[in-house]
């Protein structure tokens, strides 16, 4: 090696420099044009070329693809610790069906709180209605026994008020001139009395009468004599009217009638103003219904919690890939299985852009899979709006070039049972 280095030393010495230039510059020449031809070979392996296969006509060509379909995640809207998986990769479900369990113990219990708070508060309501009832009853009783205190209070000062008047006006004519007449009655009365008790006394001084018709005679008299002085006082009192005694208190019997009255009538305003409480009681069931209904609410939340730690399954298909298992913890909207769904199958293929002119949404095709055997009438759904201009290649070409492809995407009009992702399928355009 050492011997090799030297000659090239030496050569270079030797050499002009105008030479060194020439060769170094034909170096990069060469090198340049290596990786141009390199880069052309590349690309014409990897490039994207038309089916050349026999029976293809001039209009007619077949790409290949594969068979895809919807694949949807499903997920937890709650975190939580995963406690059972009911699926496995492969297993076909339907949607709806729950295909994982989350721990729910703190659920459960705030359900059995909120169920707990739904019977507190329906007991408020049902303490509050009892209250209103007690309340209505006792105030009515109140009202009505208020009433009839101002009624007879009224009564009352009504006599008090008639009795003074009675006192303070007096005796009236008709009773000082009955009053008169008793006195003059009772006047002839006892002079008649006394003639005959003088008669009587000396006829029977003289013997002519009796000692007993002397004493009958005596007793007529002095009662007439009483007579006289009861009917001359019972005057005397009629002229004088009533004493200020007797009018001072039937003037304070009046007085009294009328607090009484405005006692029995401030009662029957308290009464009346108790009716109020009913409101108030009222407004507490209110209160308390609401307390309910917000009671319910929280149970429909937990209710709803509960129920999202059963994860269900959004779309029927078949389980595709597992990405947790049994006892990890979840976050919410962490994949924990992947389904693809068993309909709407579809493939994706690449056409080249000389052979894309005619080609429209809708057009019928026929789409073969391979390991199925089976031929399937489809119809192109989807034209990508601007071509693809990364390099692609089928795999059933032979001869290739690089080219512009526009992708295209062909639906399957029938969903057979043993359809599976990933299938091959050769899209046979006509």
């Amino acid at each position: 090696m050492a011997e090799r280095k030297g000659v090239f030393s030496r050569i270079l010495k030797a050499a002009r420099p105008k030479e060194v230039i020439a060769v170094l510059l034909a170096i990069v020449v060469f090198l340049i044009g290596y990786y141009v031809i390199g880069r052309h070979s590349a690309g014409s392996l990897l490039s994207t070329s038309i089916d050349t296969r026999a029976g293809a006509g001039a209009s007619g060509f077949t790409v290949d693809g594969t068979l895809e379909t919807d694949e949807v995640d499903i997920s937890s809207k709650l975190p939580g610790r995963l406690l059972q998986l009911l699926v496995e990769e492969g297993d076909r479900v339907s949607a709806g069906q729950v295909v994982a369990l989350l721990e729910a113990d703190e659920i459960e219990a705030k359900c059995r709180q909120a169920e707990a708070g739904v019977r507190a508060a329906q007991v408020q309501v049902a303490q509050g209605d009892i209250a209103v009832n007690l309340e209505q009853l006792k105030s009515g009783d109140q009202v009505d026994q208020a009433a009839a205190g101002v009624k007879a209070a009224r009564a009352a000062l009504s006599m008090a008020q008639a009795k003074l008047a009675v006192l303070e006006k007096g005796a009236r004519p008709q009773e000082i001139a009955q009053a008169t007449e008793g006195v003059a009655a009772a006047r002839a009365a006892f002079d008649t009395a006394e003639k005959t008790y003088r008669r009587v006394k000396g006829l029977s001084d003289e013997g002519v009468l009796s000692q007993q018709k002397a004493d009958e005679a005596e007793m007529a008299y002095r009662s007439a004599s009483a007579q006289l002085s009861a009917a001359s006082a019972r005057l005397s009192l009629v002229r004088e009217g009533a004493r200020k005694e007797e009018i001072e208190a039937a003037r304070e019997q009046v007085h009294q009638a009328e607090a009484g009255l405005c006692a029995a009538q401030s009662k029957l305003q308290m009464a009346h103003n108790a009716r109020l409480m009913v409101n108030v009681r009222q407004k507490d069931v209110e209160a308390a219904r609401q307390k309910v209904a917000a009671s319910e609410g929280a149970l429909m939340e937990a209710g709803a919690y509960r129920n999202q730690t059963r994860i269900v399954s959004p779309i029927s298909g078949t389980i595709s890939r597992r990405m947790s298992r049994s006892g990890e913890i979840v976050a919410p909207g962490y994949a924990i299985l992947s389904v693809s769904r068993d309909s709407g199958y579809w493939v994706d293929v690449y056409i080249d852009e000389n052979r894309f002119t005619g080609r429209s949404k809708g057009e019928r095709v026929r789409v073969e899979i391979p390991a199925l055997g089976k031929m399937l009438p489809g119809r192109i759904a989807r034209i990508m709006p601007a071509a693809d201009f990364a390099v692609k290649r089928a795999t059933n070409e032979k001869g290739s070039y690089d080219i512009r492809a526009l992708k295209v995407r062909v639906m399957l009009d029938d969903n057979l049972e043993n359809l599976a992702v990933g299938l091959t399928a050769r899209v046979h355009f006509g």
